[in-house]
């Protein structure tokens, strides 16, 4: 028996990092009375830093007094969490007295204790302001997208911003599905606002490239980006000459149908490519 828990423990400090890597990050409540008024304080706990995650509590709890002093005595504040993921979490503070209701929005990035907002993930960029217009107010992020407006009840969907997406930074907000040439033939189903991430073995100097065509509801699934990345062990005076890995992000914009087809070749050559495979993309709401 002791040997058996040797062995977990072991066990756990050997992989506890991996395997709690991609969990959500745990939401408290914390009750404090503030000048008469009971206010739910947001507190995140079991985070990888501390310090980091004591100035995003920091964050939490001023936020929330100061929307408890806007509501005034005998009142009472409360949270809703919004969006939970590994280092990034939402919530809405909401300020009842009487029939006067008062909102607050609080977005904190647990990798930096502070808050953040459309910047982090979305470039201020036309396709952006068409969606959110030049000087959006505070948003809120949610699972199924962005609130705004005084109450937060607008909801603008995370699909309507993936023109504008920074591919560096957007896996740790949305879902970014990883495909390969394993996939010809097969069928992937995702939801609206999702990103696919296509990993090619490529050689830019070769003279071959991939060459994608999309067949469905126009502008539905759409190219958002791509880079390239050599092997660890490339030697470092040979950048571009040697095969690596190529990678194509699509965003998933509206709802259907849609037939890949991935060809490398050389753009010139109307023969078809040397590799060749096809698979469909099956876009939810």
């Amino acid at each position: 028996m002791k040997q058996f828990a040797s062995l977990l423990l072991t066990g756990l400090l050997l992989f506890g990092a991996t395997a709690f890597a991609d969990q959500p990050t745990t939401v408290l409540t914390e009750v404090r009375n503030a000048k008469g008024t009971v206010v739910q304080v947001p507190y995140l706990d079991g985070t990888n830093n501390e310090t980091l995650a004591q100035s995003a509590n920091r964050v939490l709890a001023e936020a929330a007094e100061d929307l408890a002093g806007k509501a005034g005595r005998e009142g009472k504040v409360t949270f809703d969490v919004t969006l939970n993921r590994p280092s990034l979490v939402s919530v809405l503070l909401t300020a009842h007295r009487g029939g006067k209701t008062l909102y607050r929005a609080v977005n904190v990035d647990l990798t930096t204790g502070r808050e953040f907002g459309l910047d982090a993930f979305f470039f201020d960029n036309e396709k952006r302001q068409a969606v959110v217009g030049n000087k959006p107010c505070s948003v809120l992020f949610t699972e199924q997208g962005i609130r705004t407006g005084d109450d937060f009840r607008t909801l603008v969907p995370y699909g309507k911003l993936v023109p504008s997406a920074r591919i560096g930074d957007i896996g740790r907000l949305l879902t970014v599905w990883k495909v390969t040439e394993n996939a010809g033939g097969k069928s992937l189903t995702v939801h609206r606002g999702d990103f696919l991430a296509m990993k090619l073995s490529a050689n830019p100097t070769s003279g071959f490239q991939w060459v994608r065509t999309v067949s469905g509801p126009k502008d539905g699934l759409i190219g958002t980006g791509e880079s390239f990345v050599l092997p660890h062990d490339a030697p470092q005076d040979t950048t571009g000459a040697s095969s690596g890995t190529l990678i194509q992000f699509l965003g998933a914009m509206t709802p259907g149908t849609y037939q890949v087809r991935m060809s490398y070749q050389k753009p010139w050559d109307k023969m078809g490519g040397i590799r060749q495979f096809n698979y469909e993309v099956v876009v939810t709401e």
